[in-house]
């Protein structure tokens, strides 16, 4: 392994413990503060806003980094495409979206909440070009830097709006700020100066790559989000704030950890893309990462879900705990071919994965969360994810082997110890349940032998791995 892919593996990975912490610590002070209602309105507004923000991409950062030869020409034409074309999504959201979703959902609070919000797909076009150079560079100690600064000083100043009784404002504040703050951040440190060019030919080259990076990022979105449209249509603010807060739990380490290595790894598949060998390695190294990194973490929520819920964020939020358990057992589940999408897109052929995407999502994922939400509303959600992400295993474990060699068993060799971990660490949290064990001293045996254990998993993967 290359040193510039360790180093911003290390990087990447004190981006993700810093700003996780930061971000959780800011949740836990605004969930004490405010009401399930507020994290539901803000998630109401979400669910559109993201959509937005995958179609202001374009796909264009991805193909920064994919690009070869890359030229001023790609970067100013990007640059200036991105920026025009979010001054027209975010009128769009404003003035055409934000009184549709207000209506939609009989919120007249988002019509003044979306405005706001939408100002990071503003921020977002600034930044494109300037974090996918640093990126396509494996500069990760600078985005790691930048990320944490913002997050710090934006989470500082949502705080201060909800002491002072600003409420759901202070949500609000908590994402645009840390967006603004970022922008210049990132200019000083990619030290690349926008220039009046503009090419057709070159947008139309940037555009047949990630139009289907797009495409699939659509798909992604919408499915993602269908659950929180649904159950904010159907139940209503309080109950998408149950669900969201669920959501984030799981999502807070889970999501950041896939994410952190997949934007190291991304560009470093993109220079061994011809490799199919070595792309196939690395892969599958990376799923023993995500499994040792992410299943302790999901087991302890699925374990302790209810004690934790109501040490951090009190009784209020009660109802949170079997959703929370049953997502943390889906993230578990969908590690196994986590970053798969990443072989295809390095490679040159998003389109194969903008086809998976749309069986996955469209003809598994979509009937799942609405027979789920119909049923058993937030939990029938979190149920109809855990059952969409067991049957597209499958789907991904047979397009890994027919198109990169990648088969099940050479999955299971990666995970097998952690899983058998979890599992006897599991049967002895509940065996000293059924003895009527005091709660906090079973909690204390449980994280003494699974880290025991872990480190001495962990150490010896992390040795094989420097070796190579």
């Amino acid at each position: 392994m290359s040193s510039k892919l360790k180093l911003g593996l290390l990087w990447s990975i004190i981006e993700v413990v810093i700003k996780r912490t930061l971000d959780f610590v800011v949740k836990l002070i605004l969930a004490r503060l405010l009401f399930p209602e507020d994290f539901g309105v803000i998630g109401m507004a979400t669910v559109f806003i993201s959509f937005i923000q995958v179609l202001n991409d374009g796909g264009m950062g991805p193909a920064i980094i994919q690009k070869r030869n890359l030229t001023q020409k790609h970067l100013n034409t990007v640059f200036w495409t991105n920026v025009f074309w979010s001054l027209f999504l975010y009128s769009l959201l404003s003035f055409g979206v934000a009184p549709f979703v207000s209506n939609f959902y009989n919120q007249p609070i988002l019509s003044k909440i979306i405005p706001f919000l939408s100002l990071s797909i503003l921020t977002s076009a600034l930044n494109t070009v300037h974090f996918a150079l640093l990126r396509r560079d494996l500069k990760f100690k600078q985005i790691a830097i930048i990320r944490n600064v913002s997050s710090l000083i934006g989470g500082c100043y949502a705080v201060y709006l909800a002491l002072f009784d600003f409420g759901i404002w202070a949500l609000v504040a908590n994402e645009i700020v840390a967006c603004m703050v970022s922008v210049p951040l990132f200019y000083n440190k990619s030290r690349w100066i926008p220039k009046l060019q503009w090419n057709s030919k070159i947008l139309k080259e940037v555009v047949s790559f990630g139009v289907f990076v797009t495409g699939t990022k659509v798909i992604m979105n919408i499915v993602s989000n269908i659950d929180y449209l649904i159950i904010g249509k159907w139940i209503g603010a309080a109950a998408l704030g149950y669900y969201t807060l669920a959501f984030m739990m799981t999502n807070l380490v889970s999501g950041q950890i896939t994410s952190m290595l997949d934007t190291v790894m991304f560009p470093f598949y993109s220079t061994i893309q011809n490799d199919i060998n070595k792309l196939k390695a690395y892969y599958l190294k990376l799923i023993g990462y995500y499994a040792l990194l992410i299943y302790p973490i999901m087991l302890t929520l699925i374990l302790f879900a209810e004690d934790l819920i109501n040490l951090f964020f009190g009784e209020k939020w009660g109802e949170v705990v079997l959703p929370l358990r049953v997502l943390a057992l889906a993230v578990m589940i969908n590690v196994l071919t986590s970053g798969y999408n990443l072989l295809f897109r390095s490679t040159g052929n998003p389109k194969y994965e903008f086809k998976i995407q749309q069986i996955t999502s469209l003809a598994v994922y979509l009937p799942c969360i609405l027979i789920g939400v119909y049923s058993y509303g937030v939990v029938g959600a979190a149920t109809g994810i855990l059952l969409s992400k067991i049957i597209n295993i499958f789907v991904h474990l047979h397009v890994l082997n027919k198109y990169f060699k990648i088969q099940g068993f050479e999955i299971f060799k990666q995970v097998y110890k952690i899983i058998v971990l979890c599992l006897v660490t599991s049967v002895v949290v509940l065996l000293l349940r059924l003895l009527r064990i005091d709660n906090q001293l079973i909690f204390v045996v449980y994280i003494l032998t699974l880290s025991i254990s872990y480190i001495k998993i962990f150490k010896n993967k992390l040795i094989i791995l420097l070796k190579k």
